[in-house]
């Protein structure tokens, strides 16, 4: 059991690492806070019951005693969640405004990376130890930005790309197929179910998606968009760069 010593110690390095501007949003509080300077921080916003007061009573003690001061004077009530369902919903909107704040070392925001036109990477096959003390390997994959201001390669987990980007650019990815002039790709987007009946009834023909791609070079498909439909775009890099050129 963590002590009050050691959960001060904690504190002390956690708020300390965390960039000015920065949003944070302890687990299961019901609280937002946002660090303002190196040792001010204030409360954004709390879920409007009893349970956030006593937990943000207690957060202040802790920052207090870390050497930080928190600002709530302005704090944003927001109504009680009606349901679960509800109470998801705005824990995952609550997510994504802390998204938004994540920051290379030298404070460029990784949303303003250029992450459209960023495509899931495979990384490496990795050995992990499973409970029962059996291992297995899981495929490790990345999306890779380049910082503009530092020219810096940036690796962004995929489930943090997913919270930056939505659906839309997430569960989407590229395949390169042989080809003799330039470099073809394939371009998968899935379908929703809806999406998908509007697709096939106005002609389309896409692709149900496995866990590889016999027509491509390395038939690699991010695990995440294993068994999915998808919308399948024909493109050609020397095309494009020419289109852009002309634009």
């Amino acid at each position: 059991m963590v002590n009050e010593n050691e959960m001060i110690e904690w504190a002390k390095k956690h708020f300390a690492e965390m960039s000015v501007g920065g949003i944070w949003m302890p687990e299961g509080s019901g609280l937002t806070y946002q660090k303002l300077e190196e040792k001010k921080w204030r409360l954004v916003r709390r879920i409007d019951n009893e349970q956030t007061l006593s937990n943000h009573d207690k957060m202040k003690v802790l920052m207090f005693d870390a050497g930080f001061m928190v600002d709530d004077k302005d704090a944003e009530v927001i109504p009680e969640p009606r349901s679960m369902e509800e109470a998801q919903i705005q824990e995952l909107q609550m997510k994504r405004e802390i998204a938004q704040t994540w920051a290379d070392t030298d404070g460029t925001l990784l949303i303003d990376m250029d992450l459209e036109n960023v495509w899931a990477e495979y990384i490496e096959d990795k050995e992990v130890m499973l409970d029962d003390g059996e291992t297995t390997s899981v495929e490790i994959w990345a999306y890779r930005p380049t910082n503009p201001n530092t020219g810096e390669v940036v690796s962004i987990d995929p489930d943090d790309y997913h919270m930056l980007m939505g659906d839309q650019y997430f569960m989407r990815f590229k395949s390169i197929v042989p080809s003799v002039a330039g470099t073809d790709y394939h371009v998968y987007s899935a379908l929703s179910r809806q999406d998908m009946v509007e697709f096939i009834d106005a002609g389309g023909q896409g692709e149900g998606i496995g866990s590889k791609l016999g027509d491509t070079i390395d038939g690699k498909v991010p695990p995440w968009m294993w068994g999915t439909y998808c919308a399948v775009d024909s493109r050609n890099s020397l095309k494009d760069s020419v289109k852009e050129e002309e634009e």
